[in-house]
C-alpha cells in the first residue's frame, strides 16, 4: 500500500508544476472517503469532464466510481453545451467541475440541466458565492470540495451546510487529519498524503516537515468545527506594512453583479511597497468601468486592502483545469508597469 501507483503534476498555478508521487493506499482510501462526499453505488453514472492527468478527474471521480462499482461517462473534450444535454438526457447522477466549468455548463443548460444529479462537486479553486446560491436557489446538491494533488479531497461541505455557513470548506473527511499550524496555514497528514516530489527531495522534505502536508492555504476554523479559507500564503503581500491576502479581495470582486471572475496580486510600488493589481473578467453584457470597482470594493474592505488598479482582460489565463494562473498574470503586470 506504501509503494507508488502514479505519478501526477500539480496544476502549476502559482509556479512551475511539480510531479507529486501518489502510492496505492492514496487511491483506495481516497475511494472510501468519496463515499462520503459522493455516496457512489453500483448502479451510479459519473460523468467526467476533468483531464485524466491531474487528480481531480482521476482520483477524485474516475477511482472512486470504480471502486464503487458504478459505471464511467468520459468526454473526449470539454463542450459545455454537449456537457449539459448529457447531464439533462444521459442518466447522470454524479457530476465534477471547477467553478469556471461549471459555470459555462450553467450559462448552457441552466440551472436545471444538474437538477437530477445526486451529488454535483464544485472545487480546485476558491468558489464564487453567486455560483453556489445558483445551485442552491435551484435545489442542486451542490457539495463543497477542497483538496490539493498531494492529498485528495480533505474537507467537503454539503448542500445544507452551505445554506447555513455561507463560504466554509466544510468539515474533514474521515480518513485525513486536518489542523491549523503556524499562522493559520492548513496541515494535513493521513492515508491520502503523496509520498514525494519527483526527483526534488529538499522540496519534499519541506512540504512535509514534522510529518505533515503544509498546503500553503490560510484558513479559520468555527466553534463548530467548519473551515474557512482566508488566503494563500504564497499569495499575500504586504501593502504599507500591512498584510493582504487577495483571496479575500477576489471574493468581494467576485460579489460585483459585473464582474464574472477576479484575480489580485501584488505588485512592486514606489509609495506602498506593494499594491494590489486586481485582473478583471466581466460577465458578457454587463459594463462596468474601473472607478466603480474601485468604489465597490472602497465599500467593503479597509483602506489598505482595496488594489490600487483594475485591469480589465477579455479572459483570465487559466490552465487545463480551467484554474487562474496567477503567475502569468505577475508577468503581464511586470510587463506593462511604467
Amino acid at each position: 500500500p506504501d509503494g507508488p501507483q502514479a505519478l501526477l503534476y500539480t496544476s502549476g498555478t502559482t509556479g512551475r508544476p511539480k510531479g507529486a508521487l501518489l502510492p496505492v493506499r492514496k487511491g483506495f482510501f481516497n475511494a472510501v472517503n468519496a463515499q462520503e462526499f459522493l455516496g457512489l453505488d453500483p448502479g451510479d453514472r459519473m460523468l467526467v469532464v476533468l483531464p485524466l492527468f491531474h487528480s481531480g478527474g482521476l482520483f477524485i471521480q474516475v477511482v472512486p466510481a470504480l471502486y464503487a462499482g458504478a459505471s464511467v461517462v468520459l468526454r473526449p473534450r470539454f463542450d459545455a453545451a454537449a456537457v449539459a444535454r448529457e447531464l439533462r438526457e444521459g442518466g447522470i447522477t454524479h457530476f465534477l467541475a471547477v467553478p469556471t466549468v461549471l459555470r459555462r455548463v450553467l450559462e448552457a443548460g441552466g440551472p436545471g440541466c444538474l437538477a437530477g444529479l445526486r451529488a454535483c462537486g464544485v472545487g480546485g479553486e476558491p468558489v464564487p458565492p453567486d455560483l453556489i446560491g445558483t445551485c442552491l436557489g435551484a435545489g442542486v446538491e451542490i457539495r463543497q470540495l477542497y483538496g490539493q494533488t498531494e492529498t485528495s479531497i480533505v474537507l467537503w461541505a454539503s448542500a445544507e451546510d452551505l445554506r447555513q455557513r455561507p463560504g466554509t470548506l466544510g468539515r474533514p473527511v474521515r480518513h485525513a487529519e486536518v489542523a491549523l499550524g503556524r499562522g493559520g496555514e492548513i496541515r494535513v497528514r493521513g492515508p491520502t498524503v503523496f509520498l514525494e516530489y519527483w526527483g526534488d527531495p529538499e522540496l519534499t522534505r519541506e512540504a512535509l516537515r514534522g510529518g505533515w502536508f503544509h498546503t500553503g492555504d490560510l484558513a479559520r476554523v468555527d466553534d463548530g468545527g467548519y473551515w474557512y479559507l482566508a488566503g494563500r500564503a504564497k499569495e499575500m503581500y504586504i501593502s504599507g506594512g500591512e498584510n493582504v491576502y487577495p483571496a479575500e479581495v477576489e471574493a468581494v470582486l467576485r460579489g460585483h453583479p459585473a464582474v464574472a471572475d477576479a484575480a489580485v496580486v501584488g505588485m512592486p510600488d514606489p509609495v506602498w511597497g506593494e499594491a494590489g493589481r486586481a485582473f478583471v473578467e466581466l460577465r458578457p453584457g454587463a459594463p462596468a468601468t474601473a472607478e466603480e470597482l474601485l468604489a465597490w470594493c472602497a465599500g467593503r474592505l479597509a483602506r489598505f486592502k482595496c488594489p490600487r488598479e483594475i485591469v480589465f482582460l477579455d479572459a483570465l489565463p487559466r490552465t487545463e483545469l480551467g484554474k487562474i494562473r496567477k503567475e502569468a498574470l505577475r508577468a503581464f503586470g511586470k510587463a506593462t508597469s511604467p
